[in-house]
Order: structure tokens, then sequence, then C-alpha cells
């Protein structure tokens, strides 16, 4: 073998938010930097490893001499600039389209100051890594990625250096150091190096990576250090040391690759998880509003860029950069796992809701300049009678939907005296854009102020909508009101039970849980879906070394029962069934609905949580043998593993997905903002909350130290549905979280028709995962991504005329470049991070 060679990479890893908040952290960015600086001022072979775009941002804001030096050194090639995001973020719950909005934003910086992009990702601490994460790091020009979680002996691998290639087939080179960690203590790096020596032999590889330097709060490398690794090499005249980067040891390991065959590295294909699972649940109270952010942000880009396109040629996209650049930070691995202490949560929860707010503008922006060009006048008023309302549907999606939607307007700028007492009575209706009456269905309003005065009303109609397009509706007060009759109603046939022909949906006092049926067949057996609350003692991180009693948390302290049942609603659109559940402290209220013609059952679910060193699952026993799991970048396919990162949405088969076995899906479950989920006793179960105590990681009893806050005590708001889990499910998913919008706006004699498309794209599995302006404002990024089931030709089309996008492989994420010529848009293929 030859001689081998140690590349020994400084880094501090910094946490910019967990047992502090992110002023000390970001600030803490600049201390440490300065420190670095000096000490490569005074030994010329000293090398760096720096990341997250964000801490190099705050330094150049707040510390330009020492940004200038950082980039003197980066031209020098002894700094160097790695990962091309704002932070390392968690990559088993921030959604694709988060992190490819951190790639974006990160490589930009990177470029924009640097003078190129990063190559290798660094993601030191992060706790495991979704079996979709190489389509996202290769989509945002990632060839490589270095990694420490979970360790080998949580995850076996081959070797320390081996190809980790995603659903689509895209292939990075990783690297996770098979001693230590990514960082170290004053007196270990003698010992490191040793181990690492140590942990190499037999496998053949010569460029070994040593990642040292104080972290976890700063640091770095130190004095100590430097001189410590020049004695040692002094010693070991048989190993090359060299002061080097990421970069370097990747590119080493590649031609040391390329030289030795194709089958020298190992192929790892699939997630690289898990380890510390607590962490996919712990602070339900910040991953809720940050799942919804996700949501809101990725509806209002798309709603924008389009609208923005379509009247202005695509030279002024309004932008939701500043809510992308809210949720990339917030998904570090330390906020979104919701590690961090009760102080720094606040702050995060802020920064959400800023950004949150942002996206919102941005889309109603967007909305009602789309409204002012689209003709929405209305027929002229009775005497002294209000006009029509306009309302604006508007479907954020590129494929036509039908689905249940709801819409309130005030009627009159007043209550309405003459049917004080007679609510229900008070006549009005629906019309479509071309004027003709839509059948609809009165439900109650948002306020409970004046019960006996009409003034507002709000009403569920089913309505189909075309691909990233609208519908222009109005809704008046009328004295002789055409409201036709549905086909196919839904209905409460008897207490406590509501069907639609498809679901039928029964609770009972004193039961233990929701009986479903779908077609007949019982989907959850005699216990129904119902909720138990379990012993979770762990801390925020669950079990830190992996206890099996951390993975299977099934030790009982309530089974809940069913406490109170009402029908709500019982309509020819919708039937909905109120049901109150009870368990120890606590309770949940879920709102069942089924809508006719809809094959889903929609549930909104409040729940009331007043319990410590617990966990709330909601059990759905389904007969799971296995579930495929949607996850950042492609889905994963699990069983009865414990505690599991999931996403949007499960699909639960009765046996393992094989075809030539047989296996049937018997249920597809989503959510808003459910991410923990375990496979049990033939049962889907899903953790909603777990009361832990905030940055703690020891085992503590529910009766321990009461003076320490239990995380997310109180009140929490979810929505999930359940389907039959076939090819429907993503997009019900997608529809859940995304649900279109109906607006009243301003009436104006605008140009455009009161129905119209402005995108469409099939097949409908094709997923948009980011639609923007392009960076550098030359035209627009389209980045789009199939599913690894199939390959498939995109079909697109664009303000009415097709654009040729070519054949999309499976699981890969494909980005193009849409430019306006005169009135003609082409597409080029490109990297979401020009």
């Amino acid at each position: 073998m030859d001689r081998r060679v140690l590349h020994l990479i400084g880094n501090a890893h910094l946490d910019p938010v967990w047992s502090w908040d992110w002023r000390e952290g970001l600030n803490e960015g600049i201390a440490t930097s300065r420190a670095i600086l000096e000490l490569m001022d005074e030994d010329g072979d000293l090398t760096f490893t720096r990341g997250e775009t964000a801490l190099y941002a705050h330094i150049e804001a707040h510390d330009p001499p020492t940004f200038r030096r950082i980039r003197s050194y980066v031209e020098a090639g002894r700094w160097e600039a790695v990962g091309g995001t704002e932070v390392q973020s968690d990559t088993n719950l921030a959604s694709t389209a988060t992190l490819l909005h951190s790639h974006v934003l990160g490589q930009g910086y990177l470029r924009s100051r640097f003078g190129a992009p990063a190559r290798v990702a660094w993601f030191a601490d992060s706790f495991g890594h979704s079996a979709g994460l190489p389509e996202i790091l290769a989509a945002a020009g990632i060839e490589a990625f270095a990694f420490s979680r979970p360790g080998p002996q949580v995850l076996p691998i081959g070797k320390p250096v081996f190809w980790w290639e995603g659903s689509g087939g895209s292939r990075l080179l990783a690297y996770r150091p098979p001693a230590g960690w990514y960082g170290c203590e004053r007196d270990e790096v003698p010992r490191r190096l040793d181990g690492l020596l140590s942990a190499f032999d037999g496998t053949g590889i010569e460029n070994i990576g040593v990642l040292y330097g104080l972290g976890n709060h700063g640091g770095g490398p130190s004095r100590r250090m430097v001189a410590d690794i020049r004695a040692w090499a002094a010693a070991h005249p048989e190993v090359q040391v060299s002061f080097s980067t990421l970069h370097r040891l990747m590119d080493a390991l590649r031609e040391e690759g390329r030289r030795k065959g194709a089958d020298f590295f190992p192929v790892h294909r699939g997630e690289l998880n898990f380890c510390l699972r607590g962490c996919y649940s712990s602070l339900a109270r910040l991953k809720f509003p940050f799942r919804r952010t996700e949501a809101v942000a990725s509806r209002a880009e798309r709603t924008a860029t389009t609208v923005s396109a379509a009247l202005s040629g695509g030279k002024d996209a309004l932008t939701a950069r500043n809510a992308w650049a809210g949720l990339a930070f917030n998904s570090f691995h330390d906020v979104l796992p919701g590690s961090l202490i009760e102080r720094a949560m606040e702050d995060q929860l802020a920064w959400l809701g800023g950004a949150m707010h942002r996206a919102r503008g941005v889309e109603n922006d967007a909305l009602l300049a789309l409204a002012d060009r689209i003709d929405t006048t209305v027929a002229a008023p009775e005497p002294d009678r209000p006009a029509p309302v306009p309302i604006l549907a508007w479907n954020p999606h590129p494929a036509q939907i039908e689905v249940p939607v709801e819409i309130e307007a005030a009627l009159d700028y007043r209550p309405i005296w003459a049917y004080k007492g007679r609510v229900a009575q008070l006549p009005f209706e629906l019309r479509d854009e071309e004027g003709r009456p839509l059948p609809f269905q009165q439900i109650p309003t948002e306020h409970l102020a004046m019960p006996d005065l009409p003034w507002r009303k709000r009403i569920v109609t089913r309505l189909r909508l075309p691909p990233m397009g609208w519908r222009l509706l109005t809704m008046g007060f009328v004295d002789h009101p055409e409201v036709p009759e549905a086909e196919t109603p839904a209905s409460a046939p008897r207490a406590g039970v509501v069907d639609n022909g498809i679901y039928r949906v029964a609770a009972r006092v004193g039961g233990r849980g929701v009986r479903v049926q779908h077609r007949g067949r019982n989907l959850f057996g005699s216990a129904g879906l119902h909720f138990i609350t379990v012993e979770d003692p762990f801390g925020s991180w669950g079990g830190m070394n992996e206890e099996p009693e951390s993975l299977d948390l099934s030790t009982l302290i309530a089974a809940w029962k069913v406490t109170a049942v009402r029908t709500m609603e019982k309509g020819p659109q919708r039937a909905m069934l109120w049901v109150r559940l009870e368990g120890g402290r606590s309770r949940v209220d879920l709102r069942l609905s089924v809508s006719r013609m809809r094959e889903a059952v929609d549930v909104e679910a409040r729940v009331f949580w007043d319990e410590r060193s617990a966990r709330l699952k909601m059990v759905l026993p389904c007969g799971a043998g296995t579930a495929e799991f949607e996850v950042p970048g492609g889905t994963a396919v699990r069983g009865a593993v414990g505690e599991v990162p999931g996403g949007r949405w499960v699909r639960v088969f009765d046996a393992v997905p094989d075809a030539a076995a047989g296996a049937v899906s018997v249920l597809g479950f989503a959510s808003d903002a459910l991410f923990s989920f375990d496979l049990k006793r033939g049962a889907l179960r899903a953790t909603v909350v777990r009361a832990t105590r905030y940055s703690c990681d020891r085992r503590i009893a529910a009766s321990e130290e009461p003076w320490t806050p239990a995380t997310d005590c109180g009140e929490l708001r979810f929505r999930f549905l359940l389907t039959p889990g076939g090819e429907e499910l993503p997009s019900e998913a997608w529809l859940l979280e995304e649900p279109p919008v109906a607006v009243p706006v301003p009436a104006s004699s605008g140009e455009l028709a009161r129905a119209g498309s402005l995108m469409r794209l099939s097949p409908t599995g094709i997923r948009v995962v980011l639609f923007k302006q392009a960076e550098d404002g030359d035209g627009l990024l389209l980045s789009l991504q199939v599913p690894a089931c199939g390959a498939a030709t995109a079909e697109f089309e664009w303000m009415g005329k097709p654009v040729t996008l070519g054949r999309m492989e499976p699981g890969r994420i494909s980005t193009w470049r849409l430019r306006n010529h005169n009135g003609r848009w082409t597409a080029t293929s490109e990297s979401p991070t020009a």
C-alpha cells in the first residue's frame, strides 16, 4: 500500500442556537473567526473549514475587517467554505423544498462572496440523513458528503468511505470518521491520530480525514493542538501529515477510488439512520408551525412566480425569498428537532411567524394583482341592497383538482336586521364564472358574536379548479336564490354516525375510539382509531445511546376513552362528527368530516396536553406489516424498527411491499404536522406530542423536578386525513397542506376571463420543488421531481402554450431555466443554485 496521508481538517462546530439564543450563537461566530485568523497568521501551514453561510453573512454585516481577512485566506486556499447551506439543517424533518432553497441561498452567497459554490457538504452534527438527501445535494451541485451521525456502532457500513446513492441514481462520495467525532478535547489529538490509523487498518484506504478543533460553541484548533500534530508527525515519518480541507480530502479519495477500481468503495443505498430519535417529536409547539410555514411558502412561491410571469412576462417576479431564508435558518439541527432551550425556542417561533407573514403577504399581493386584471364585475344591486361579493378561487397546484372548498364572506356592511332570529333563513346564493348557481351547504361562521343576526355567511361547496388557475365566483344576498341540489349527498343517518357512501365514521360515549369503515370494511378493527399515553422519561434527544427502551415506547400510562360525541354538520355537501377522547389529565377533540364524492376522511384535531415524561400516540390498528414514508428527497420503506421520522404521508401495507408477494395497501395517512411514527402489533402509531424537558439529555421521571417545565403543555392543533393509500395519497397530502385559496376581492373590469389556467404539468405524480425567479434575474427556475417508481416525460404547458422539458429520470430533481423571448418561452436545463 502507498504511504498513508492524514488530512488534518481544522473546524469549529458552532451551533448558532442551542443552549443559547441566536444572538449569542452568531456573535460567537465573529469571536471564533477572529481567534482562528490570529492562529493562521502565526502558522503559515494551518488551514480551516467553515460552513453555514448565515455565520458568514453575520460576520460580513457586523465585522467587515474580519470578513475581508477570511476572504483573503479563501483566495489563498487555506480557508475553505463548505456545505452551501444557511446552517447545518436537520435532514429528516425539513421538506425537500426547504433543503433545496437553503442550498439556493447558501450556494448563491458563496458564489457571490468567494467566487465559487461548495462541492462538499459537511453535516457534522445532524441527527441522521434522509434516503432522498443525495438527490437534493446532487441537484445543488454537491459532489461529496461528510458526516458523523449515526456512528458505525449504530449503522455499520463496509468502509469509512463509500458511495451514497439516492433513489434517482445520484451518487455522492461519503466520508464518516470511524473514530472520534467532529471536534476534540484539548489533549486528544495524538490519541485521535493513533485511533484513526488503527481504524483504517485493513481498509486499503490511503487518504484519511482527521476532523479536529474545539466545537459546539465555536473554538476551533488551538496552539496546543497544532504543536501536538507536529510532534506526532515527527514521531511517525511513515505517515504523511498534511494540513488540508474537506475538498482536498474528497478530491484525493475520488482519485484514489479511480485508481483502485470501481468496486474499491462500497455503495450504500437508502437512508443513513437512525439516531437521537426523540428529536422526531420533541417540541411540537415549534414543529407544527414550521411545517405550516413550509406549506405557505411553497404555495406563495408558486402563486407569486406564476402570476408575476403572466402579468409582467417574467421581468418583475414577486419573491418569497425572505420566507425561505427564515425556514432555512430554523431547519437547523437543534431548532427543528426541538433540542433547544425555552428562551431560544420563543425567539425561533417569532422568526417563523415573521416568515409565514411574509409568505402570506407575497401570496396576497399576487392574487390581488391577478384579480385586478380579471373581470370581477358583479350585477348591479337592487335599491338599497348590497352587491354580490366577488370571490377569487385559486388552485396553487399545476394539476386540476376537485375538492371541498370553504368560503366565508360578509353579505352586507351591517347585520341584516330583517332576519333577526332567522339566521338560517337568510336567502343567498353562490354562482360560478358563467353565472350558473352552484350547490353549497351552510356551515357555522368562525365568529360567535351576534348569533341571532345574519351578517357573514360561511359555506362549503365542491369545486373543480383548473391547474394553476382560477374561477371567479359570486356570493350574494337575494330574495329568491337558486341553490341546486347536490348529487350523492353526504348524510348523518343517526346520532354518532356520518356517511358519504364511501366512508362511514362512528363513535359512542364509553367506546375506546372512532370506528371507520371504507366501503363496508372496518379499517381499524373493534378498537377503532384511538389514543394512548405511554411513558417517555427520555430527554429532548430521546435515548442518547439508542437504548432499546427508548426505541419502543409502549409502557402504558393511560388508555383513552370517548367521553362525548356530537353531530356538528349534516348536509348534502358534508357531514361532520365531533368526538372528545380523554386520558389522564389530557383530552383530544376530533372533527371528522366526510364529504360527498370524496374518497377520504378529513380530520381536524385539537389536543389539550397536560402530562410530564409522557408521549401521546394515535393508534391506527390496520394490519400493518410495513410502511412507505415520504421523506425529504424521496421515500423510505420500513418495518417495525421503532420510532422513525416520517413526512407528509405514510402508505401502510399488509406485508412487505413486494409485487410478487402480493402486498396490499391497507391505509393511507397524511398530516400537516406530525413527524414521528412506529409500527407495533399490526398498527401504525403516530406520535402527536411528547412531554420532555427543554434541552435535556437525561432521563427524568414524571414525579422528579416538578419545577422544570415540561414541553408542549397546553393546546396544539393539527389536521390529518385517511385514504385507501393508493396513487392518490401524495396528491391528497399536498392538498391537505396547501389547499386552494378562496378570497373576496374588489370588483373591477379587468381584461382576463373569469376562469383561466396559467400552468399545467403532467403526469400528476411530478412535484414542483422550486419555482422562482433566478437569483441572477435572468428568467425563472423550475425544479421538478418525479417519484422513483418510474421515469416520466414531463408535459408542461405555460401561459397556454406547450414548452418542451423532456424526459425526467425517476427520483431525480431536474431544473430548467424558463426565458421569455418576445412572448415565446423556452426551457434549458439548469442548476437550481445558478
